[in-house]
């Protein structure tokens, strides 16, 4: 018999034999190496009763709001005078966290950056106060998407009016204007008729920028344009930098790009090939032109619903197949979160909920999945709004889904998470996974009758270690010596820019932290580690690339 005290994490009794035995109990008693047995079996217990405690005392319901983060979970900031949106959030190798969008300065917006702190507090080493607003156009601007480079320098792509253009912005890691990046830090883009805005932004392996988002040539259509480091446009990419799609009858959107391991570009969005709107894919080779492997013609178009529906997040898996999320029209109940998962050739992954679609119901009348990532253990993460009532009044709405395409009931017990912050309308824009697994969002909540603010919140999230099904996977991983006593050294297969590397006791508690690892090896040293087990997690773009055991012993 083994009694407990969880709290204290003290052994209170141990007992082997059966009540009212007094006579063994007594000879065990008296006797010396039965009493050291009976020590160390105390001490194997207090041991195990840690390790097994951990789970209760240490781990957070995924779901669950990080009361750790700003205020119970979510944090708010109020940029200009009544309409501040943030649109896109990118999380730093060094933890911070980087939110863009716009901001209402009075007759027009401005594009808008704050940066936060670990905690969700306002980081003032950037630009003073954690927040940047820069003036593009006599009309406004607005930024819808953000990526950071290697060096740490924040890349912005959005809209300015007029002209109606892509524009392209890079600050240093202060929050200054970049004055190497087309000479003071802004290049705008307005070719081929009229290029209406960049809508999704993201950097290459050899630092170039691709931007995506509409062209207005003839009607609107699918617009791509890639930039050199400078911010001059790249010439090798469809000769003149820019590439322009159409994929049906009427008007055609790109919401979202990501790039593949090839350096192929994955765009996604919404075209009319009938009486409404289809989900949208367009896959382009590094040269701008389209990859005729991918469905024969580099264009896939998905009809779900009866009328209309939107691609409006893409992520690529670890093993190349491409996620899709956004909405889908329903009817009386407005819309629903879609999602359709994609083998590497363009057709429906049927081991995706069998038909490789899957929608999800979330409020009374409707809901949109905004963003989508993939987690290490290949679980997907969608997030958005939710409405509960006729007026519209949302919620910011999280689900998560199996790689099946079911909903994760480990996931707040159903797979899906609404959240209300303000008084009446919010909802999420974008999602990054922390290096410890957390989930951070981040989008607007209203906050008086015609007042909207930056709304950020963070959701506890276990990401289990071990699982090497991520982005750019380390197939090769050597640690000599593991054990070790002083130092230990890891030799990497791939080249590491700008990594991570977090080290984590069995508590899940961060113990040490290496930041801005490039190269083949890494060297750490014990410190003031005790001696125990430990694992080590290696990420790079905010994605875990690496996962293994360190055992420390004296």
């Amino acid at each position: 018999m083994l009694l407990i005290d969880n709290k204290r994490k003290k052994v209170l009794y141990v007992h082997f034999y059966k009540h009212g035995d007094k006579e063994k109990n007594s000879r065990i008693n008296d006797n010396p190496n039965i009493m050291k047995i009976n020590i160390t079996l105390i001490a194997l217990a207090l041991v195990l009763s840690t390790f097994f405690a951990l789970p209760v005392v240490s781990m957070a319901q995924d779901g669950s709001l990080d009361l750790t983060f700003g205020t119970n979970g979510f944090v708010t900031t109020l940029i200009g005078n009544s309409q501040d949106i943030g649109n896109a959030l990118a999380i730093q190798s060094d933890g911070k966290i980087v939110v863009a969008g716009y901001s209402d300065n009075g007759p027009f917006n401005d594009l808008a950056l704050v940066r936060y702190n670990t905690n969700g507090s306002l980081d003032t080493t950037f630009d003073a106060d954690g927040k940047v607003t820069t003036v593009i156009g006599s009309g406004g601007s607005a930024a819808k998407a953000i990526a950071l480079q290697s060096d740490g320098k924040i890349v912005v792509a959005g809209g300015s009016y007029p002209p109606s253009a892509f524009v392209i912005v890079r600050y240093n890691t202060n929050g200054s204007l970049d004055t190497n990046f087309d000479a003071d830090g802004i290049v705008i883009t307005s070719a081929i008729g009229t290029l209406l805005g960049a809508y999704a932004v993201a950097i290459q392996s050899d630092g170039r920028i691709v931007a995506a988002g509409r062209g207005n040539p003839t009607a609107i259509d699918i617009a791509v344009v890639r930039y050199n480091t400078n911010g001059s446009l790249d010439t090798t990419f469809d000769i003149d930098g820019i590439a322009t799609t159409s994929i049906g009858s009427g008007n055609d959107f790109a919401e979202t790009l990501a790039i593949q391991n090839d350096g192929k570009i994955v765009v996604g969005g919404e075209g009319i090939t009938g009486s409404g709107y289809d989900l949208a894919i367009v896959r382009f080779n590094t040269n701008g032109s389209l990859d005729t492997t991918f469905d024969t013609d580099g264009i896939v178009t998905t009809a779900i619903g009866t009328s209309s529906e939107s691609g409006l997040a893409v992520a690529i898996q670890s093993d190349g197949k491409i996620v899709l999320a956004g909405k889908s029209f329903t009817g009386p109940s407005g819309y629903d979160f879609a999602i359709v998962r994609y083998n590497t050739n363009g057709s429906l992954d049927t081991t995706f909920d069998t038909d490789g679609i899957v929608t999800t119901h979330i409020g009374a009348f409707g809901s949109a999945g905004n963003a989508v990532i993939i987690q290490s253990d290949v679980k997907i993460v969608v997030v958005g709004y939710s409405n509960d009532n006729a007026n519209y009044y949302s919620d910011i709405a999280l689900a998560r889904y199996n790689s099946n395409g079911s909903l994760d009931s480990t996931f707040d017990t159903d797979g899906i998470v609404t959240t209300p912050i303000g008084i009446l309308r919010e909802g999420a824009n974008s999602v990054a996974i922390q290096s410890d697994g957390k989930i951070v969002v981040a989008g607007n909540t209203q906050t008086g009758p015609n007042t909207y603010v930056f709304a950020l919140a963070r959701y506890n999230n276990t990401i289990p270690l071990g699982i090497n099904e991520t982005y750019n996977q380390i197939t090769d991983i050597k640690i000599y010596p593991n054990p070790f006593s002083s130092s230990t050294t890891i030799l990497t297969d791939n080249i590491l820019d700008n990594a991570t590397m977090s080290v984590y006791n069995l508590f899940g508690q961060q113990v040490k932290q290496l930041n801005n690892l490039s190269g083949q090896t890494i060297t750490l040293h014990r410190d003031n580690l005790s001696s125990g087990v430990y694992f080590i997690q290696l990420t790079q773009e905010n994605k875990v690339v690496m996962t293994n055991k360190l055992v420390v012993t004296d």
